[in-house]
């Protein structure tokens, strides 16, 4: 068996990384009768759906063709902050995927823990590593694709008091890839979603 590696494609991701170091310039916090927004203050929860869509191709060793795969991820997730910086986090994942044509939907959940950067005005970059399972026969061992890791790098734009909107660049490995035993894969994945935080912590 013999994969595909993504690795030329992980450049944006650190770029995405670098970029997101903070500089000594302090910002708001977050809060319901705050009018300028800086770091998440501890015990706020956060809520975020996010959509991701990806495309790649496997090569198996011994066959000449090369597979196909496109894929639409759904996962809303909800996170704890601990403190003005770390976040854990944990979340459903919900997973369609065509393949030559072919298509089918599994069901999985995610945690990891996220690194939210010090802001730079209404913008506060994020680091995130975490795994996941999603499960493609029932909630059972057989045909269960194992994530991991899950490196993510993005941007929160803060709207307003109690919301952001979030751009991030991911890698993710994935063995039992499509729920099939001895298949691997890498893959880069550009994810777009929104944060609410409905009970930030005052």
């Amino acid at each position: 068996m013999k994969t595909r590696l993504l690795g030329p494609a992980l450049a944006p991701l650190c770029a995405v990384v670098l970029l997101s170091l903070p500089s000594p310039a302090h910002g708001a916090q977050i809060g319901p009768h705050e009018k300028t927004y800086r770091s998440i203050p501890p015990g706020t929860i956060e809520f975020s759906p996010s959509v991701s869509y990806s495309h790649w191709n496997v090569k198996r060793e011994g066959y000449g063709n090369v597979d196909t795969f496109t894929k639409l991820e759904i996962t809303p997730t909800i996170g704890y902050c601990v403190s003005r910086h770390y976040e854990v986090t944990g979340g459903f994942m919900t997973r369609h995927e065509s393949n030559n044509g072919s298509s089918q939907t599994a069901l999985g959940a995610t945690a990891g823990l996220t690194y939210n950067f010090s802001p730079q005005g209404g913008i506060i970059p994020f680091a995130s590593l975490g795994f996941g399972a999603l499960f493609y026969d029932g909630f059972s061992l057989n045909n269960t694709a194992v994530l991991a890791p899950m490196l993510t790098g993005g941007v929160r734009v803060l709207v307003g008091s109690s919301a952001s909107v979030n751009a991030s660049l991911g890698f993710q490995h994935e063995d039992h890839a499509g729920g099939e035993f001895g298949v691997s894969s890498n893959r880069l994945v550009a994810g777009v979603g929104v944060s609410l935080f409905p009970w930030p912590s005052r």
